[in-house]
């Protein structure tokens, strides 16, 4: 049996900063990660496409769950900004998103692996962990290669919380979140088709309702881009996999002013109504809405009526898909530990000296950082007290 002062489960962005904080402020205490990859923080590697978007400019609260500001007080993501400096990783933002000025993740990985090398943090990789326990003021780990005890442990395995279904923690089910969403509608006519500056709403059937700005790519079989990734968060919240998608194309119109410039077109326009929005609406998504319409498209465009104008206008600023599933591939899960299981510190409030941290806990933000962040600043809280 190996026995460490501190035990780290989970060696990704929560785990490590956690072991690399607490180990820096304690050198006399021993510290060890524990983790089942080869590799440390392997899975930041394919983080924002292999660039790591380490966090996100403006730590807007609504981008999360619940209200997490008294911890994102603590060490936010421009305190994060610096502690990475400090350890030798450059970033940049791009449109509110920080990145590694290398733009590659392995940068972040890098400067992490380094830190650990430097403070003689033992890593145990590849040790899948089978059970957790408590023997009096010890903690017992026992993986698959060894057994472990410790005085303190630090839980960051991110969705593996049944290994603490001993503990008896209030736990919400774990949903798929971010990712992109499956309609009834068959959309193999606009694979591939990307529209963006569009406005783009959530609806439930509990009446629950969210909205994005930005950009949307069309599925065979579904909706996908960061506007639906976004989106995918309030079906994951309430844990449903049913609702509506509505975009709105041109949501710098209002549905009057859209109605005049068509108005407009029909009178101006020497075109069939086949070609009616050209140069308005990318050409398949043009005859998607034509069909939509059912309109005969080889009318002069000046015969259509007031009605079929009106018509036009409301389907723009209302084309509405029915959302049956998700795709797998979710980027991160909604549900979790509840965090009122945990003090200010986030340890447990039955059990003295076990932390939780990171996506272990019922903490899910939005696409641009805002997971990383809590995971950096739920590992850097906990690596600060311990």
């Amino acid at each position: 049996m190996k026995s460490f002062d501190i035990l780290v489960l989970g060696g990704g962005a929560s785990g490590s900063i956690c072991a690399i904080r607490a180990k820096s402020l304690n050198k006399n205490k021993s510290i060890a990660i524990i983790d089942n990859q080869n590799r440390i923080a392997k899975k930041l590697l394919v983080t924002g496409n292999g660039r790591c978007n380490i966090t996100f400019e403006n730590m807007i609260d609504k981008a999360y769950n619940q209200n997490i500001d008294a911890f994102l007080n603590r060490f936010s993501n421009f305190d994060l900004l610096d502690y990475f400096k400090n350890l030798g990783l450059l970033c940049f933002c791009e449109e509110g998103r920080y990145y590694p000025l290398s733009n590659s993740a392995k940068s972040v990985v890098e400067i992490i692996e380094n830190a650990i090398d430097n403070l003689d943090i033992p890593l145990f990789l590849e040790h899948e962990i089978c059970s957790i326990s408590k023997d009096g003021e010890k903690f017992i780990v026992v993986t698959s290669k060894e057994i472990f005890e410790c005085n303190t442990l630090v839980y960051a395995l991110g969705k593996s919380d049944k290994l603490l279904e001993n503990f008896d923690f209030d736990c919400k089910e774990r949903f798929p979140s971010l990712m992109a969403l499956k309609t009834k509608e068959n959309l193999k006519n606009l694979q591939n088709i990307k529209v963006s500056n569009v406005k783009v709403t959530a609806h439930l059937d509990s009446g629950e309702s969210d909205t994005e700005h930005g950009e949307v790519l069309f599925k065979e079989h579904g909706l996908s881009g960061v506007c639906i990734f976004n989106l995918s968060a309030l079906f994951a919240r309430n844990q449903v996999k049913n609702g509506l998608i509505s975009i709105d194309l041109m949501p710098n119109y209002t549905y009057k002013s859209l109605e005049k410039l068509l108005a407009e077109r029909k009178n101006t326009l020497n075109v069939t109504i086949k070609h009616f929005f050209d140069g308005m609406i990318i050409r398949p998504l043009n005859y998607y809405l034509l069909n939509k319409l059912k309109l005969q498209e080889d009318r002069p465009c000046f015969t259509l009526t007031q009605n079929e104008i009106s018509n036009m206008a409301f389907i723009i600023k209302n084309l509405t898909f029915s959302v049956c599933d998700f795709y797998e591939n979710n980027q991160v899960f909604s549900g979790g530990i509840e965090l009122d299981n945990l003090d200010g510190n986030l340890q447990s409030k039955k059990y003295d000296n076990l932390y939780i941290i990171g996506e272990s806990l019922n903490v899910d933000g939005k696409c641009g950082g805002f997971n990383l962040q809590w995971a950096w600043t739920s590992g850097f809280i906990v690596g600060s007290k311990i």
